[in-house]
């Protein structure tokens, strides 16, 4: 039989079990979380709790991303769309009172590059929190990476 949850935002143990905020909160030291699961109708994101530390380039943005654990990315365009949404539903205070930092902040890195190559080779796609714009970026500029991936129960 499949178990199905709710739209939300949760907390996933060191078991990948998930909790809701408020269940998480009554841990010892609620800090010592990682990420926070995003789940609506489009599945599950994981994403970090903070950015990565440092600026990188888009292709040096892909890597560090990829690096942070296995199964990361940079988030997608809709990702990042889905997680600027989620800012009205608890994602920032659910970082923040994780440790975290607020999706709110800043210009980060996409995964994509642009799909004409042959006009915008040297663009990539960047979102901002704040506002949830989407723009294109040289992909030689710095630019901040908050890693996501799939949720993966293990």
């Amino acid at each position: 039989m499949k178990t199905t949850i709710n739209n939300g935002i949760y907390i996933p143990d060191s078991n990948r079990e998930l909790h809701t905020l408020d269940a998480w909160m009554q841990q010892p030291d609620p800090t010592t979380a990682q990420t926070v699961v995003l789940v609506t109708d489009f599945g599950m994101l994981e994403i970090a709790k903070k950015d990565l530390p440092g600026q990188f380039n888009f292709k040096g943005a892909q890597k560090a991303a990829a690096e942070y654990r296995d199964g990361f990315r940079c988030p997608t365009r809709h990702d990042a769309i889905e997680m600027y949404n989620a800012r009205f539903r608890g994602l920032d205070e659910a970082l923040a009172q994780i440790g975290g930092q607020p999706i709110n902040d800043g210009w980060r890195w996409t995964s994509e590059a642009d799909p004409d190559p042959e006009y915008y080779s040297s663009y990539a796609f960047i979102y901002n929190g704040h506002t949830g714009g989407v723009s294109s970026y040289y992909k030689y500029n710095a630019g901040s990476v908050r890693p996501v991936g799939a949720f993966q129960k293990e």
